[in-house]
């Protein structure tokens, strides 16, 4: 009894730990988000003190006696001017000067993030849906092969269907070209492997050599289905 005791609380706790790291990782990541933007709304004011900070080193370093005793040239001219109102001023207006340049620059950054990131999910959502739509006829294509019998003459080399070319349609991948590579590493690979399959299929019989790839299309068609519905409205709003 007590070994079945344990072997049920061990498998009781091993669901748990995914469920914990998946939880702990989530928690990370929203904590390195809000840890940046505080970041980016605060780093004026964190240059800022900054700044203050080297004025008052400065105040003190012009006003030490052993520097002014080893460099008195220097530090002599130094403290003439650090021990001024007129050297606080300035370097207030020099500091507020940088600040303002140093939150545009930021503002300027962010907006134009935004704006990246807002073209890549449009444009995602645009290669998705062009990929899907011709992978629903290829989807139906092969359902036609696959509803003819084995011994049955091959019906793809008619008039719809010349010999030579191609049986399924490619014509959006070959389109799509470069920004395909939009879309996440594993699918992107899945996808190329789909195609170059496809692009060799000129008769019945490619297709059968190729049909362990090519069946794999409605597990493609899902998860580019589940892809796209991860991409947050909030990125293309």
């Amino acid at each position: 009894m007590s070994d079945c005791n344990q072997q049920s609380t061990s498998q009781q706790k091993k669901p748990l730990q995914p469920l914990f790291l998946r939880s702990l990782k989530k928690l990370l990541k929203i904590g390195k988000i809000i840890l940046t933007c505080l970041v980016i709304i605060f780093s004026p004011f964190i240059v800022w003190v900054i700044l203050s900070l080297n004025r008052e080193l400065i105040v003190i370093m012009a006003n030490w006696d052993w520097l002014s005793s080893t460099f008195p040239l220097l530090f002599h001219a130094l403290g003439e001017q650090v021990n001024t109102s007129a050297f606080a001023r300035g370097f207030n207006e020099a500091a507020l000067g940088g600040l303002l340049t140093l939150f545009g620059v930021v503002v300027t950054v962010w907006y134009y993030q935004m704006v990246r990131v807002q073209e890549v999910t449009e444009k995602r959502l645009f290669v998705i849906d062009e990929l899907l739509e011709e992978l629903k006829k290829n989807r139906a294509i092969v359902a036609a092969l696959n509803e003819e019998k084995v011994d049955q003459p091959c019906t793809m080399d008619n008039d719809k269907f010349p010999p030579g070319e191609r049986v399924f349609v490619t014509e959006a991948w070959h389109k799509l070209g470069a920004d395909v590579a939009l879309l996440p590493r594993r699918l992107h690979l899945r996808l190329s492997i789909l195609y170059g399959c496809l692009n060799r299929c000129r008769n019945k019989d490619d297709y059968h050599k190729n049909k362990a790839s090519i069946d794999r299309i409605n597990g493609i068609i899902a998860e580019l289905h589940k892809f796209r519905s991860s991409l947050s409205k909030s990125d293309i709003a």
